[in-house]
């Protein structure tokens, strides 16, 4: 079988299992022989050109702005850009929320309010610099830089911040970091911990819960919310960091596995940053994280893990999605390039550049340790349409691999064309890597290898 997730562990004897840019997928329908299949991770058209690095998006009652070095952009459903005002910094990712009457941005420095109806843009005064915003209840907030405060703006006005509008998160002395709402809870987050509060109104508008979740997390750019949840890198100054978690209730769910948490080991996480969104039907909660040659990506269908990435001069880059904005029917995604792209699962490219997608499959070996010989690999997939398939193997758990053999996807129309190669050898052990570049469509659900 050949779906599975990205498991690649620093020990090369336990496992090399790779996906690149294709999705595990259930088949749900009962009566086929593969229970879990790939389909190709979907490719970018371009949709607006800015010309800035794009630094955030936000969609709220229809309208879609983005941010792009210090200027903010209206954004029309044909990519046409229209500048709305523009930020003190050009930097450096930025986070948004918003009331009935207002769209609030900040960029970590400050914090900007655009009036829904006039479009003015004003810069609140006293604004704590926190980095991420959270809106419960009309009433705005945030958490002060390197403290334990957090401050909240007057209901309904995030222009305006009462010198005396915060508390403090005092159920463990761990600094603050991000602070978002699930639930109709607004979740603070240290580096050690979370704690929930709820709005009760009043002159004191907020209040604990009395609960505190024993996680945090040093990575305010990856607490995203996602499939009515919370995801997120977490840590804690008692037992490290590098395990990536979502909450079930007050239960942080360890999501991560020992593979994903090998390649975050000793990485800095500060700066990891998370996007959510959904398409065709699933959810997914993508990690770039500073350091990898992929980007990770979480799917809540499968519950697989898997990588994106570019295919530039025959290595792996980070996929070059900074951004994630829901906005005039499409998936948008921004990128450190300046431009807007269109998620498409009929487009093969990622607008003109490689769409690499690859698999290296679980190691194939005789239990009583004898030697296989592999006449035959054969690979269930979309045909018809040309291309080819390239498979190479290696002998020694994925350390040395033999050269590409190329397989022809069959010809424009040819639907019914076998995708098969022979007389492979033998060995001990084998792990095969299979990977289509042609800007084809591939979807892999199954392979089949004859061992003997």
């Amino acid at each position: 079988m050949i779906a599975g997730p990205s498991y690649s562990l620093r020990n090369r004897s336990g496992s090399r299992q790779r996906a690149v840019n294709l999705i595990p997928v259930p088949i749900e329908a009962s009566g086929e022989v593969a229970r879990t299949a790939f389909k190709d991770w979907p490719g970018l058209v371009l949709f607006a050109n800015i010309g800035l690095p794009i630094r955030g998006g936000y969609t709220s009652n229809g309208v879609t702005i983005v941010v792009a070095g210090s200027s903010i952009y209206r954004v029309d459903a044909y990519g046409s850009t229209t500048v709305v005002g523009a930020l003190t910094s050009s930097s450096g990712p930025v986070d948004f929320d918003s009331t009935q009457t207002q769209i609030c941005i900040t960029d970590g420095l400050n914090l900007y309010v655009i009036d829904r109806t006039t479009n003015a843009l004003t810069i609140t005064t006293g604004y704590p610099g926190g980095v991420r915003l959270a809106v419960l209840s009309e009433y705005l907030f945030m958490v002060e830089r390197n403290s334990g405060k957090f401050w909240w703006s007057d209901i309904g006005d995030a222009s305006t911040i009462d010198g005396l509008s915060f508390a403090t998160a005092e159920a463990s002395p761990d600094t603050l970091t991000a602070c978002i709402v699930s639930s109709e809870e607004l979740l603070l987050f240290g580096r050690s911990t979370i704690e929930p509060w709820r709005v009760v109104g009043g002159d004191d508008p907020v209040a604990k819960t009395g609960r505190v979740i024993e996680v945090g997390s040093e990575s305010p750019h990856s607490i995203r919310r996602l499939d009515n949840s919370v995801f997120f890198v977490g840590s804690s100054e008692e037992f490290g960091k590098g395990i990536v978690y979502r909450l079930s209730g007050y239960t942080p769910q360890r999501i991560s596995t020992r593979a994903i948490e090998e390649k975050l080991s000793g990485k800095d996480l500060s700066n990891a940053a998370g996007l959510v969104f959904t398409f065709e039907g699933d959810s997914f909660y993508v990690l770039q994280v500073p350091g990898l040659d992929t980007t990770l990506v979480y799917g809540v269908m499968s519950g697989m893990w898997f990588e994106v990435a570019e295919f530039v001069g025959g290595a792996y880059r980070p996929w070059r999605g900074a951004v994630h904005v829901f906005g005039h029917g499409h998936n948008l995604i921004g990128s450190s390039d300046g431009k807007l792209y269109r998620l498409d699962a009929e487009a093969k490219t990622n607008a003109g550049d490689v769409l690499c997608r690859s698999r290296v499959m679980p190691e194939m070996r005789d239990k009583a340790g004898k030697w296989l010989r592999f006449p035959e690999l054969r690979c269930f997939c979309d045909t018809g349409s040309g291309g080819w398939l390239m498979v190479r193997w290696s002998d020694d758990g994925g350390n040395q691999w033999g050269d590409w053999e190329n397989v022809h996807l069959g010809d424009v129309g040819n639907y019914g064309h076998e995708v098969s190669m022979h007389a492979m050898g033998s060995s001990d052990r084998r792990v095969y890597e299979l990977r289509v570049t042609d800007a084809v469509p591939w979807n892999p659900s199954d392979v089949f290898v004859r061992a003997v």
